[in-house]
């Protein structure tokens, strides 16, 4: 579980990453909800990474003169992470909105000469970003969370421990 939870927080660290640069790019940094939100992405990102710590700080013996990554700490990961990732993909599309979808939709499109400059006029980002970048920030967070392989990520952390119990 250590590793699992390691592996987490560091894919929760690019996804913060990259929705920190997301929302400067839509200009929506200083905007309440959108704070809010993003706190709320940093704190899960910021839970795993507590909860590896301790794993790692406060070990119990083992086998031996060995010693085993904190089991408390570990089940606690395994009763948030199934929840976690679903929560900030929700969350970034809420506060990122069509700021995900209001894409070119091919690179080429930046080499047609008519539609160059209009590229450049309406997709720029409201920070300053030229076009490209933010395209190309926007498609990197995308894949992240939002086509086939973010949809297989989300389903992974789902079921990284196995299946959910049936309740009752």
């Amino acid at each position: 579980m250590l590793h699992g939870c390691t592996r987490l927080a560091v894919k929760l660290d690019f996804i913060a990453g990259l929705l920190l640069k997301a929302v400067d790019a839509v200009g929506t940094t200083d905007t309440k909800n959108v704070q809010a939100t993003v706190g709320e992405v940093i704190a899960w990102r910021n839970l795993f990474w507590g909860l590896t710590d301790a794993m790692t700080r406060n070990p119990v013996p083992w086998s031996g003169a060995t010693v085993l990554p904190n089991p408390e700490s570990a089940q606690a990961y395994r009763v948030f992470a199934p929840v976690a990732y679903p929560r900030i993909k929700e969350l970034t599309e809420s506060i990122l909105a069509s700021g995900l979808i209001y894409l070119n939709s091919h690179a080429v499109d930046f080499k047609s000469p008519a539609l160059r400059p209009l590229l450049d006029k309406y997709l720029r980002g409201s920070d300053g970003t030229d076009a490209v970048d933010r395209i190309k920030l926007m498609k990197l967070l995308w894949d992240a969370i939002g086509t086939e392989f973010g949809s297989r990520h989300e389903l992974y952390e789902r079921n990284y421990a196995g299946a959910p119990r049936p309740s009752g």
